[in-house]
Formats: structure tokens, C-alpha cells, sequence
């Protein structure tokens, strides 16, 4: 009885060893499996790079911004759209020529009115405005500041009586960037209105001129396109890298169509001794372009008229663009 006793509690024992053996080798390859799915995960991820003032323009590591020339920057989740508005208002209520006004622009959430809406700084100000007569002959680029009722505000006179353009330039925090095209009526004497047809690709700015080229030799819609601005300083060659920066970069550049008013938010990368920038105008037809820079303390602005060619329909993508555009100042193309 006492040898079946002995041979029962052997027998128990070495089954919990091997029990116990089976549970940790359980337990390990438990472990090895979660770290092995997690290295899987991490490997897997797809890290996104994006535009900081288009982030629906997305792409990979060291590209730029179809649209503007931004460098894409990593992102780990694309911010959401959101639903915002500017409510705009002004002091007085009715703007007249020659007479200045405050301007007073607070971002809302349409969702929820009453929730503030913080911004983002970019290019040194968290919200550039642009102001033009509706006919394009009359320019500004302007910061309105923040006050403590969320409002930003600044002061601007009008030159004229008219009809009056201004595009708010933003982004709400945790949010895509926004751009919002507001209207306004100036009372008073109009001046006459200007067309533009005669295309001007080199502008003046004393002592500098600066010439646009297109790397194909014209400016085509709907397409990654390359240009360059050429600096002359009193008719010399002017190396680029002698600018100051202005709100963060060599130069800033804006194109409204002609028509449309559709708006084009340009920043250039300095390519050599000149500034080179890369867009897609996505509509053919007469834009008026002005190009922002900082010399010897001075503040530069360039005024020009470009023809944008339709399509053929033979879009070149990025990558070939890429390929085709020789970088460098010795192998340049102009």
C-alpha cells in the first residue's frame, strides 16, 4: 500500500513539472508572439508626410508641396478638416476711402460657435491677409493681431471706393489649413478700373529687378510645374542668399486669377542664386502675381502678369518632373 502511495505521489509530481513547464513555454511563446506582432506593427506603419499649409497634399520623406513648395512635414495622423468660418467685422460698420478702419476677424467652429479657436503660427503669424481691389490693381499682405475676446484685429485705409478682396490665410490647431475669401464694399470715389493683358514677367523694385521663367518656357494649368525668379540688383546678377528672410522665408509669393479669383500661396527654396518654386495652377487663364522680399532692411514688392496655358492632357507627374528638372546652378536651364 505504502509502495502504490509513493508511485501515486511521483507520478502527481513529475505531472506538475511537466504542467508547469508546458505553462511557461506557453508563456514565452506568448511574449515572443506579442513582441514579433508588435515589430510587425511598427514596420507596417506608414509613416504621413504632409503639407503644413496643404495637408491634403501628402507624400513622402524630403518632397514638397505640389501647391505651394513647402516642404512635407511627419505627421502621425492626418488632421481632420474641421468646419470653421470667419466672422468679420469692422469699425466703423460702413469702410469709406481714405479713412481708416479697424478690421476685426475671429475664427469660429461652426460646430460649436462658442468654442474658441486657437491657431497655429505659420510663417511667423497665425493668420496672413491679403487685401486686393477686386480688379487686382491694389495689393496688401497684412497680420491682423490678437485681442483677448479671440478676435484679430488691425487697421487699414482703403485707397479707393470699390469693391474689395480679403483672403484670410489660417490654421486652427489640431486642424487642416483653412483659407476664406471675404468681401467688402468701400464707399467713396472709385477709381478707374484696370484690365490686364499684356503679360509682364519681369517686375521692378529699386534697385532689383526680378524675372520669372518657367523651366518649359510657359506657365501650364493642371500640372506640377518649375519656375524660377532671377534677381538682377542695378542690372547686375544678385545672388538670392543675400536676402533676409521675411515671416520665415527668402521670399512669398501670391497669384489671384484674373476671373476667378482663385488664390495660389507660393514659398520658394533657394536653388543656387536664385529662388526657385514649384505649384500647379489648377485654372488656365491671366493671374497678377506679387512676390515679397526683405533687402537691407527693406521690404520689396514685385508686382507681375503671367499667362498660364491650358493643359495639352499630357500631365507630367512629380517624379518625372523631378527627374527631368537639373538642379544646381551649373546644370540649370533657364
Amino acid at each position: 500500500m505504502k509502495n502504490i502511495i509513493k508511485k501515486s505521489i511521483s507520478i502527481f509530481a513529475m505531472s506538475a513539472f511537466i504542467f508547469l513547464i508546458a505553462c511557461n513555454n506557453n508563456k514565452s511563446k506568448e511574449i515572443t508572439s506579442e513582441n514579433e506582432s508588435a515589430t510587425t506593427k511598427e514596420q507596417d506603419h506608414v509613416h504621413i508626410y504632409a503639407c503644413p499649409m496643404h495637408p491634403e497634399v501628402t507624400g513622402q520623406e524630403g518632397e514638397k508641396c505640389s501647391k505651394c513648395g513647402m516642404a512635407l512635414e511627419h505627421m502621425d495622423e492626418k488632421p481632420m478638416a474641421g468646419n470653421f468660418q470667419i466672422d468679420f467685422k469692422s469699425a466703423p460698420e460702413i469702410l469709406e476711402a481714405g479713412k481708416p478702419a479697424v478690421l476685426a476677424f475671429t475664427p469660429r467652429n461652426k460646430n460649436n460657435s462658442a468654442q474658441a479657436v486657437p491657431l497655429d503660427v505659420t510663417h511667423e503669424k497665425k493668420i496672413h491677409l491679403i487685401a486686393v481691389r477686386e480688379d487686382l490693381s491694389w495689393f496688401n499682405h497684412i497680420h491682423p493681431e490678437y485681442q483677448e475676446d479671440g478676435s484679430y484685429t488691425l487697421s487699414e485705409t482703403f485707397p479707393s471706393g470699390g469693391k474689395y478682396l480679403l483672403y484670410a490665410d489660417y490654421k486652427p490647431s489640431e486642424s487642416t489649413h483653412q483659407l476664406e475669401k471675404i468681401e467688402v464694399d468701400v464707399k467713396g470715389k472709385s477709381a478707374s478700373r484696370k484690365t490686364y493683358t499684356a503679360i509682364q514677367n519681369t517686375a521692378f523694385s529699386n534697385p532689383f529687378s526680378v524675372t520669372l521663367k518657367p523651366d518649359d518656357g510657359k506657365f501650364i494649368s493642371n500640372t506640377a510645374i518649375h519656375f524660377d525668379a532671377v534677381f538682377l540688383k542695378n542690372g547686375k546678377s544678385f545672388d538670392v542668399n543675400q536676402l533676409q528672410n521675411y515671416l520665415g522665408a527668402k521670399g512669398h509669393m501670391v497669384a489671384i486669377h484674373m476671373e476667378t479669383k482663385a488664390y495660389v500661396h507660393l514659398h520658394p527654396e533657394v536653388e543656387g542664386t536664385i529662388l526657385h518654386f514649384h505649384t500647379n495652377f489648377e485654372t488656365a487663364g491671366i493671374y497678377r502675381v506679387w512676390l515679397q522680399f526683405m533687402a537691407d532692411g527693406k521690404l520689396h514688392t514685385t508686382d507681375f502678369v503671367i499667362k498660364v496655358e491650358p493643359s495639352t492632357g499630357k500631365v507630367m507627374n512629380e517624379e518625372n518632373q523631378e527627374h527631368n528638372h537639373e538642379h544646381g546652378e551649373e546644370g540649370h536651364k533657364h
